[in-house]
């Protein structure tokens, strides 16, 4: 079987359950887990790890977008690609690898980014029931603890984010969604509020943290250190896209409707509407580029406004990262996996490979300004940081 009939074959058991799943989706991604927001890893075991790149260089550092607007290049991108070099030959200085356990045994999930150095991880108590958060020194390679979790039975720790200061998360519980926070140098859990709904996407907006749901949609801000929640005007039915940018429908449509046709700027009112033109399905929009597939089943990406339009190799099932980023497999013997930028036309090889019983590890990129990309390989975590990929 191939790769995709295999997922589809494995995952489209757990259609049912995925949450406002885009159509046809479910043949290749699994159901996401009930404690993980809708971009989140989702794991079925002995066919594939589904790793979505997470969180925002806006979001995280306050900063300006650090890569070009993907323009059409001279040479078409190619329709196959079967070699390529490891990612970390091809942008050493954007990969590295961390340890899979500490030291103890427990076992690491890397989270996001925190910096330019250091990454925040959680370690589970049971299965996707997190006990702890660290952060990890790329440089130093060590690792410091900032918090225990403490979640009562049932109650899972859920959508990170972190400001220069404070690390910021969900609880999901039943009648709602519980907002906390610590300061990254460590210390004691704040519980912020308490929002009807679940939590589906946060980010840093200035003093305040920004949050979406899932059902219905709506963003919302709250102080740092708790206080009156304020909703976005204007954005009663959209989600966190990129902050400042929100848009509708959601990542995920549960009729194909196009995710992020709409998006606005919480800050500033700016729109955009993505143009669509008729028969195109599949079709994922971030801040600046869509991708989809045409009615003759090739796959484009093109500049929101309908300009700048390029052939793909494959349809990125949930978007681009930062735009520019997608995920493609070899065609080869032996099959694997090469992240593609688009900017530039370079491609790195992930070093993923079949297992024993023939199941292909796969990494989908989610959409939006996400610069944080982590895969388990060997033992190990592979980290890569997008934003360090000029």
């Amino acid at each position: 079987m191939t790769l995709e009939e295999e997922l589809r074959s494995a995952l489209g058991h757990a259609a049912e359950r995925a949450p406002h799943a885009p159509q046809g989706l479910p043949a290749h991604i699994a159901n996401r887990s009930r404690r993980r927001r809708i971009r989140a890893n989702a794991l079925m075991a002995a066919v594939a790890v589904v790793v979505i790149a997470g969180g925002a260089a806006v979001a995280l550092r306050g900063e300006p977008r650090q890569h070009p607007i993907p323009a059409v290049r001279p040479t078409p991108t190619p329709s196959r690609i079967t070699e390529a070099e490891p990612v970390e030959k091809v942008w050493p200085a954007a990969v590295t690898k961390i340890p899979g356990k500490l030291r103890g045994g427990a076992k690491i999930r890397p989270l996001k980014l925190i910096d330019g150095r250091s990454v925040l991880f959680e370690t589970w108590e049971s299965h996707e029931k997190a006990n702890a958060i660290y952060a990890y020194d790329l440089e130093a390679r060590t690792s410091r603890k900032i918090t225990d979790i403490r979640t009562p039975k049932g109650v899972y720790a859920d959508t990170w984010t972190i400001s220069t200061d404070r690390v910021f998360w969900s609880t999901i519980e039943d009648g709602g969604t519980g907002l906390w926070s610590v300061p990254l140098a460590g210390g004691g859990t704040e519980r912020l509020a308490t929002v009807p709904g679940r939590v589906d996407a946060m980010a840093v907006a200035g003093d305040r943290l920004a949050f979406s749901v899932m059902d219905g949609g709506g963003v919302s801000t709250i102080p740092f250190g708790g206080g009156k929640v304020e909703a976005v005007r204007g954005a009663e039915r959209h989600h966190i896209l990129s902050w400042p940018w929100v848009g509708t429908p959601s990542e995920y449509t549960p009729n194909g409707e196009t995710s992020y046709e709409e998006i606005v700027n919480a800050e500033t009112g700016e729109t955009s509407r993505a143009v669509v033109r008729a028969g195109e399905t599949q079709v994922r929009c971030g801040v600046l580029t869509c991708v989809g597939v045409r009615p003759d089943r090739t796959a484009f990406m093109r500049l929101r406004d309908g300009t700048q339009e390029r052939d793909l190799p494959e349809a990125p099932l949930l978007g681009l990262a930062d735009d520019r980023f997608m995920t493609v497999q070899f065609d080869r013997a032996g099959g694997g996996q090469a992240l593609l930028d688009l900017a530039t036309g370079r491609t790195g090889d992930i070093g993923m490979r079949p297992g024993d019983d023939g199941g292909m590890p796969v990494i989908q990129l989610g959409p939006g300004d996400g610069r944080f990309v982590d895969y388990p390989l060997n033992g190990d975590h592979v980290i890569i940081d997008l934003s360090k990929i000029t």
